[in-house]
């Protein structure tokens, strides 16, 4: 076997073997290894683990799919530059439900801004909105989440854990 094609598949094992012990790692363990030693893997390990309660928080606030996977990324880029300030915390599920909608929730005042201010410029015709068959389901979820931010920590981190990862208790 060549020594370029050795390379190869000696990177691939240590991805396979980083990957397996990033799943087994603390939220706190891969935020340090991601500050600590720059590593890519253990960061990508918080975005798979995360990822989905972020991406639903986001999509709920925000009706556009591209907007929401802008919230999503923004959200992340939050987490990479604010880790050193969150280290202490336990509970990283909240603190990114709370930065995903806050940032989903300027996404879409700015884009209710923009829209206003774009009609004061040009009378644009509107056209009606595609009717859903359960209307007010979106606003619902909008009011769950800010109902959430209410609650005192520690019930937030256990509603999120419970509720909306589907953990449970063991």
């Amino acid at each position: 076997m060549a020594d370029g094609e050795l390379g190869a598949v000696v990177r691939h094992i240590r991805k396979l073997v980083a990957f397996q012990t990033s799943q087994e790692m603390t939220d706190r363990q891969l935020l340090f290894e991601f500050m600590a030693n720059g590593d890519g893997m253990a960061f990508a390990a918080l975005v798979r683990r995360h990822g989905p309660l972020v991406f639903a928080v986001c999509r709920r606030v925000l009706s556009h799919q591209q907007d929401a996977e802008d919230a999503f990324q923004a959200t992340f880029l939050v987490l990479a530059q604010r880790a050193t300030s969150i280290l202490k915390t336990e509970a990283r599920a909240s603190w990114l439900h709370g930065v995903a909608y806050r940032i989903a929730m300027k996404a879409k005042r700015d884009a209710a801004r923009r829209r206003a201010h774009e009609r004061e410029v040009k009378a644009v015709p509107t056209t009606p909105r595609k009717s859903f068959p359960d209307r007010a389901w979106p606003e619902v979820q909008v009011v769950l989440d800010e109902e959430i931010q209410g609650l005192p920590e520690k019930y937030r981190v256990v509603f999120l854990l419970c509720c909306l990862e589907g953990k449970n208790r063991t």
